[in-house]
């Protein structure tokens, strides 16, 4: 006599319906994501003069007194206002920068106006556009600890 073997049974889960749920979920989630629009950095700026805006244009001139042009070239040398490019080491950076800080704030101690007791040494950082980005990191980087006594401002733009 022969005995029947029992079959396996094997489970098969059906895919074939699988693509069009993932094609669903995607769509789905595409259509209820929400994007982020970035807004920027605000600015509050000024408002003109009556003499800025009769004469249509507003002209400020700075001296070494309210700004300090720190020009890195393409070679990584460093300009400082109208002298030479050359090669600063972070020792004669930091010395440079602790002085104009302690120039501006010895001016604004001895002034008599509010506006001018108030006003910061500026740093204008301007990068060619050749230079190395570790170079202009390295200037920014010996400011920053003075950020709550001076302003930097950076530019790409020679």
């Amino acid at each position: 006599m022969k005995i029947p073997r029992k079959r396996k049974v094997t489970a098969d889960i059906p895919t074939t319906s699988t693509g069009d749920i993932s094609f669903l979920l995607i769509v789905f989630f595409m259509s209820t994501t929400k994007f982020d629009v970035k807004e920027g950095v605000k600015v509050m700026l000024n408002k003109a003069t009556q003499a800025e805006k009769v004469s249509g244009q507003a002209e400020i001139k700075l001296t070494e007194k309210e700004m300090t042009r720190i020009e890195i070239v393409e070679n990584g040398m460093i300009k400082i206002n109208t002298e030479e490019p050359r090669y600063l080491s972070d020792a004669d950076l930091d010395q440079i920068i602790m002085q104009k800080v302690e120039m501006r704030e010895a001016i604004s101690r001895s002034s008599t106006s509010q506006a001018e007791r108030e006003l910061k040494m500026l740093f204008l950082v301007k990068t060619h556009p050749e230079a190395k980005y570790s170079d202009m990191v390295r200037v920014v980087d010996h400011l920053v600890p003075y950020r709550d006594r001076a302003q930097i401002s950076i530019s790409t733009q020679i």
